[in-house]
């Protein structure tokens, strides 16, 4: 009875709390045109479902963004770390994943960073043609029909996807025929509109383990 009640209380243990992140390579924007910027806003947090409430109060604290723009970038944002914690080791035993806002200008971007696939050659994230009988795979899609731009970037064995949302009434970013000054940390993809083929390396068509 005791054990069983050791158990029930190590259940019931409260997600580990965010801490903020230290390492620049999750700090630094990845920037479609050139841009002055300092260092973004990053938290790691735990690879558990119970963080991503946390995680969409301090993006609202962050974003100064007017509310429905702040309520888009929640949910977009949420997307993507329930897709880390699903499709990677973040979401593994003491797992977790690097949330980073930049208020960059006339946009806000927020980067999401797993810890790498589960398993060896996994797909890159990548949208998913629709099947009405598949659970799930709808996140990424979402993330690009609603945000201005995203793309995903591979650096260290882990994988970054990243989405942008312009500032109402701001003049829209520059949108480069190539990546940028990011892609001296690995590989970018800038992804255009769902279907278009976007510029950058070519990812796997395989649907395991990459496809959200």
């Amino acid at each position: 009875m005791e054990q069983r009640r050791d158990n029930q209380v190590e259940a019931s243990a409260p997600p580990r709390l965010p801490r903020r992140t230290t390492d620049p390579r999750d700090r630094a924007a990845i920037l479609v045109e050139p841009d002055p910027v300092g260092i973004g806003h990053s938290l790691t947090l735990a690879g558990v479902p119970e963080t991503a409430s946390i995680l969409r109060r301090r993006l609202a604290s962050l974003a100064s963004l007017p509310p429905r723009s702040t309520e888009l970038l929640q949910c977009l944002a949420s997307e993507l770390f329930n897709n880390a914690i699903t499709h990677s080791l973040s979401g593994a035993e003491g797992g977790e994943v690097v949330v980073t806002l930049h208020r960059l200008r006339g946009r806000v971007q927020v980067r999401v960073t797993d810890q790498g696939p589960r398993t060896e050659g996994a797909a890159s994230p990548h949208v998913r043609p629709l099947a009405p009988d598949r659970v799930g795979g709808r996140g990424l899609r979402l993330v690009a029909l609603q945000s201005d731009r995203w793309g995903t970037l591979h650096e260290d064995g882990r994988t970054t996807v990243w989405f942008e949302l312009d500032r109402p009434g701001a003049p829209a970013a520059r949108h480069p025929s190539a990546p940028g000054a990011a892609e001296a940390h690995g590989a970018v993809r800038v992804a255009g509109p769902v279907g278009a083929a976007p510029p950058g390396p070519a990812s796997p068509a395989s649907d395991s383990g990459g496809g959200r």
